[in-house]
């Protein structure tokens, strides 16, 4: 327990591969070291609605305990992802979580207002908001929401990109052991977000029918301030408001 700091670190990576990645052929090993690791492949939306699993955009978080093993994943990620060298282009975040709230399968079962523990004052800094969903089924019953959910994470990340507070957004696709999928978005400013996500408009008429039963099963949100990015994602991330 000793290498164990009072909160959890959170690391972001983004990998672009020079050609689609099927998570159907290829299966990328558990990094080693964070108390839990997803990987997964970016949304790609087949003709039937579903997600095709088939990206050359992947995405990774690592839930860690100690600030020093975060740093050295986000400082030398290459010794923990042996396919870093495959990438044409890749993109590295440490953030302290600050706020985490709501029930998420990231560990193989459903943890809730747990899977991440926050810092206990909010530290300041460029905003990151980490959110989940997933459904406790995928039968024929469940499939038009899951359906209807997927259109509309598609429609938000559309809309986040025409903000202009919104600095990057992604959504990747969970496992197919049933962990739940996961999304990231980077903003200029946390009222930009709040107006974004929670003003009329497309998030928050999806976040309404959610809250209504009418989409995801159970969902979270994670917020994270960055403390250091680098690498390339569409170029440089840059935090400061232009």
């Amino acid at each position: 327990m000793s290498n164990m700091d009072g909160h959890d670190w959170v690391t972001l990576h983004r990998l672009r591969f020079p050609d689609r990645v099927s998570s159907r052929e290829r299966v990328f090993p558990t990094v080693a070291g964070p108390d839990c690791w997803m990987f997964g492949p970016h949304y790609d939306v087949g003709p039937d609605g579903m997600l095709t699993g088939v990206s050359d955009v992947w995405g990774g978080v690592g839930i860690w305990h100690s600030r020093a093993a975060a740093e050295a994943m986000v400082e030398a990620p290459g010794e923990a992802l042996p396919w870093l060298g495959e990438a044409v282009a890749s993109w590295h975040c440490l953030a302290v979580p600050f706020a985490h709230r709501g029930a998420v399968n990231w560990r193989g079962q459903v943890q809730k207002d747990e899977a991440i523990r926050a810092a206990p004052a909010d530290p300041g800094g460029p905003l990151i908001v980490l959110t989940s969903a997933g459904f406790a089924s995928r039968d024929a019953e469940t499939m038009p929401r899951i359906l209807r959910f997927v259109a509309g994470v598609v429609a938000v990340l559309e809309d986040y990109g025409a903000q202009p507070s919104n600095l990057r957004r992604a959504a990747f696709r969970g496992g197919f052991d049933g962990r739940d999928g996961f999304t990231w978005s980077l903003w200029h400013s946390d009222d930009g977000m709040k107006q974004a996500a929670y003003k009329p408009g497309t998030h928050r008429g999806r976040l309404d029918e959610d809250n209504a039963g009418l989409l995801s099963d159970r969902s979270s949100f994670t917020r994270l301030r960055v403390v250091r990015s680098r690498g390339d994602w569409d170029g440089e991330v840059s935090w400061a408001h232009s």
